[in-house]
């Protein structure tokens, strides 16, 4: 099998089992009656899993994978693209970038919706959704336009189609679809580096996880005191569901912690990893994976929570409508 078709077959199959693990969270999680008070967490578990099934849509069909080759990073599109215009792929190529941010730049959202519910219950929902969500917009504002730093001017574009050419094994009759950005300063690509694009990336890292360190700390002593009045039911719920965002928090730590680690090193040293950067590509892309099947569980342990109450429910009514019928005959017969 050729290596560009194994990769087709690859990523195309990681990325539709994210969406698929994502959407089947999303139709559960609003198929559940969720108490008014819990009401804003479907809210972060909803923006998670859109923002995973539309990262999964768009790698599905661009099918965009890493190369490092001679300090240049390119994104390159493997998928069916070639119909559209170099204007409409350049769109692809920042969106992709763009929710590889997501990934980390939503995680704060879900647990400053757990802390002002916990601390701050007088907010009214809207209030703590703008609070919440307010924060990482601004990160996302402040990313979105280095993304750009891919495009290519077009004086360079030639080099870059033909380094991935080489590295990739692409045929010469097929088209080649590259955007990179160089660690060293380029007169054709318009003397544009990679670095504000690094630097940018690593200070949305620490504001997202900074926040939510901060507030999964004081969600943990919230939860520990008698401060916050709860019943028992409410917060068993909470715990489950603060544990629910440590992991998704995690996450990309765990899975994209070691191929990024390998292309900082290797943006550093200035060293080529080639098609070997598709260790790093497979980090990125089964995050989305490992998120939805977070969600899935504390979703799930919510139905299977809800579940027994209701047949029990049920058969008690069962049992007094049997009683009251077997009472009727010797009422009648008195």
């Amino acid at each position: 099998m050729r290596w560009v078709t194994f990769c087709r077959l690859f990523f195309v199959s990681e990325s539709a089992l994210a969406a698929l693990i994502n959407l089947f969270v999303l139709v559960s999680v609003w198929r559940r009656r969720i108490d008014v008070n819990a009401s804003t967490y479907r809210i972060g578990i909803t923006v998670m899993s859109l923002s995973a099934i539309f990262q999964a849509l768009l790698q599905c069909f661009t099918i965009t994978i890493h190369q490092i080759h001679d300090n240049v990073y390119t994104l390159v599109q493997l998928g069916p693209t070639g119909w559209m215009s170099e204007g409409a792929r350049e769109v692809c190529t920042v969106l992709t970038q763009t929710c590889i941010f997501l990934m980390w730049e939503w995680i704060p959202a879900s647990c400053i919706l757990q802390y002002l519910a916990l601390c701050r219950p007088r907010y009214s929902n809207s209030k703590r959704l703008f609070i919440a969500y307010a924060y990482c917009l601004v990160c996302i504002c402040v990313c979105f336009p280095f993304s750009v730093t891919f495009v290519n001017e077009k004086a360079w574009d030639r080099y870059v189609q033909d380094a991935v050419r080489m590295v990739q094994g692409i045929e010469a009759n097929e088209q080649v679809f590259g955007y990179g950005a160089t660690t060293n300063v380029v007169a054709e690509n318009n003397n544009r580096t990679i670095w504000p694009f690094v630097f940018v990336a690593s200070a949305s890292y620490v504001w997202s996880y900074g926040a939510f360190v901060v507030t999964t700390v004081l969600i943990y002593r919230a939860l520990r005191t008698d401060g916050v009045k709860l019943t028992k039911k409410t917060l068993a719920m909470q715990r489950r569901f603060w544990k629910m965002l440590v992991l998704q928090g995690f996450v990309p730590l765990l899975v994209c912690g070691f191929p990024v680690t390998l292309f900082i090193g290797n943006i550093i040293a200035g060293t080529s990893m080639d098609r070997s950067t598709i260790i790093m590509t497979c980090g990125i892309f089964a995050a989305p994976n490992v998120q939805g099947l977070v969600s899935l569980s504390f979703v799930r342990r919510i139905k299977k929570k809800e579940e027994p109450s209701e047949s029990n429910s049920d058969s008690k009514n069962r049992r007094a409508s049997s009683s009251r019928t077997a009472t009727r005959p010797v009422e009648s017969g008195l």
